[in-house]
């Protein structure tokens, strides 16, 4: 495997956000690793190196019933028929990336009925890509780091180890409070906000917009 240049590859198939925004959730997801397993309610013993151990390890927590994320953007299982995402394709870089440049700009798309200021709505969708919601991603950090994150260089994917042994996963603690979970990644699109909580009625025929840069 070549080493990746990210930008390029976000700049090709996620090209409705910004690149660094992109790579900003990137490094918070998976650290640019390609084949980044996480476990909900769990943790694996150690990442995958490969494309053949990260399938492994897939096909084993599907088949012991674990809920899980891949990639570099961190898709959730749940969503990857609505991407067009498989067992054989999730761990490919550029559709995992444009699976969460979907979502990304979904949550965005939603986050701007309840904000007005773009800044806003881009944090918003942040958490909502996180954890389903606007304000889970605020209270675990997840939103602040990603921001940070923002300010750091993207580096270049290194090449990795091929191997293909499943990797054991071992069930951790789910208080929220100690922040030593993830949010699980959404399985489903947030619900549009009532109109009872929406700042002003949305324009109609306004024209959607990508996110923005930090």
């Amino acid at each position: 495997m070549m080493p990746l240049d990210f930008l390029m590859l976000a700049q090709q198939c996620a090209p409705q956000i910004s690149p660094t925004t992109m790579a900003a959730v990137v490094r918070a997801e998976s650290g640019f690793n390609p084949y980044a397993i996480g476990v909900v309610r769990g943790r694996l013993t150690r990442q995958p190196s490969s494309e053949a151990e990260a399938k492994a390890t897939v096909h084993s927590l599907s088949a012991s019933g674990w809920h899980f994320s891949v990639g570099l953007a961190q898709v959730n299982h749940d969503n990857w028929s609505r991407y067009g995402l498989t067992e054989r394709t999730a761990f490919d870089p550029c559709r995992n990336l444009a699976a969460g440049a979907a979502i990304l700009q979904g949550c965005f798309e939603l986050a701007r009925h309840a904000h007005a200021d773009e800044q806003a709505a881009l944090r918003a969708s942040l958490s909502c890509y996180a954890s389903g919601d606007f304000s889970t991603g605020f209270r675990s950090g997840y939103v602040q780091r990603v921001v940070k994150d923002a300010q750091q260089p993207v580096p270049t994917v290194p090449i990795v180890v091929p191997a293909i042994t499943p990797i054991p996963v071992v069930p951790v603690a789910t208080d929220l409070s100690t922040n030593t979970v993830r949010p699980k990644r959404a399985t489903d699109p947030p619900r549009k906000p009532d109109r009872s909580e929406l700042p002003s009625p949305a324009r109609s025929g306004e024209q959607g917009q990508s996110a923005v840069v930090f």
